[in-house]
């Protein structure tokens, strides 16, 4: 991971002057250690003294200097232990993974990452199971007409083209009469269709309207989709490997509005079996469920088949060298929602109490480095 480090930032400024690299290094060297301090100061405010205690903060403050690791990942991942501190080296940072997959990813055009309606086209050439795509609705226009041109009365979900994180996203039950979603608005099939082409049009975005997913049953969660997340990476030289994987679902509250993910567990990836249970919230919902019985009872439902799937994907878009898979576990099978080039080491090596640079992840990253430069 250290000569990963050197290289990036080697390849990342060739194409600058020496003479602006220069005083890009000295801006930097002065910006660093105010930032590092304001940086502190944000998140003892924001997660209290008992989060960030003051006899931690001197070690905080010399790692930040001397590794230019910031407070935040120091805390997260307990550095001061001494087992983590001698591998502080191969923790994957990130504040260093824009950089990273800037320099090992290849763009493309089209972009089945970025795009989710061209993730959509991807997965049918490629016989894997995504939701169908109903309507696509264009600021200017409609892209993708419903089929008999209204919409299924059905419950649906909505997503932008473009986007991360949930923003956008609308769900929408059927009640036999209209639609409705989770903030109580009721749309009839006809204003359903105006309501999106507005949207759109306000938003200035391009919106997809899909099936909404209904959870499988062994997993016993109703309401908010259950998903594994699943980081694969594709080297230059071998088959797709699965790296690390964990469960989420979003959680709502008693006005029916989303609140953050809540986060299940690991997964371990060749097995499909639920390692534990959050840290922050203690034994989860889905884990509760099945930590008792067989082995067989902690396995996620069906994962031999979504495993195969996202090694498939991201087979079809080896042009990335490390994609997080979103997958749905659902009652009709696991599904592909999308992809996701830029992701966050951070549940992992939280959660596991390890760096990233003691799994594949190294050993792919190796190999794509090496291809970059040469």
């Amino acid at each position: 991971m250290v000569e990963a480090r050197r290289i990036v930032r080697q390849y990342f400024g060739r194409n600058y002057h020496p003479v602006y690299r220069a005083l890009a290094q000295v801006f930097a060297t002065i910006a660093w250690p105010p930032a590092v301090l304001i940086h502190l100061w944000h998140i003892r405010r924001d997660h209290g003294p008992g989060e960030v205690p003051t006899k931690r903060i001197p070690g905080a403050l010399w790692t930040a200097m001397r590794h230019n690791i910031l407070p935040s990942e120091y805390f997260g991942y307990e550095l001061w232990q001494p087992d983590r501190r001698v591998n502080i080296d191969s923790y994957f940072y990130c504040n260093e993974a824009a950089r990273l997959f800037k320099v090992i990813n290849r763009p493309s055009r089209p972009d089945p990452i970025d795009d989710k309606l061209e993730f959509h086209e991807l997965c049918k050439t490629h016989g894997l199971p995504t939701p169908a795509v109903l309507a696509a609705f264009a600021p200017t226009c409609k892209l993708l007409e419903f089929e008999a041109g209204r919409p299924p009365k059905r419950a649906l979900f909505v997503k932008p083209r473009l986007g991360f994180g949930g923003d956008g996203t609308e769900r929408f039950r059927w009640d036999e009469v209209a639609f409705e979603n989770d903030r109580g608005c009721r749309l009839t099939p006809e204003e359903f269709d105006r309501y999106l082409a507005t949207r759109a049009r306000n938003e200035n975005r391009t919106l997809l309207v899909q099936p909404l997913l209904s959870n499988h049953p062994d997993l016993h969660v109703d309401g908010a989709l259950v998903t594994a997340r699943l980081v694969t990476g594709c080297p230059t030289d071998g088959d797709v490997a699965a790296i690390f994987g964990f469960v989420y679902f979003s959680r709502f509250d008693h006005r029916r509005a989303t609140e953050p993910w809540r986060f299940e567990g690991m997964i371990d990836v060749t097995t499909g079996r639920l390692i534990s249970g959050p840290l922050q919230d203690g034994p989860g919902i889905i884990y509760r469920h099945r930590q008792s019985g067989s082995d067989d009872a902690r396995t996620l439902p069906e994962w031999d088949a979504a495993l195969t799937y996202a090694k498939a994907a991201h087979r079809a878009c080896s042009n990335f060298a490390f994609v997080a898979w979103d997958v749905a576990l659902t009652d009709q099978g696991p599904q592909l929602l999308e992809g996701n080039a830029t992701w966050s080491p951070g549940t992992y090596q939280h959660l596991r109490g390890e760096p990233l640079g003691h799994t594949k992840f190294a050993a792919i990253l190796a190999t794509r480095l090496e291809s970059t430069l040469h």
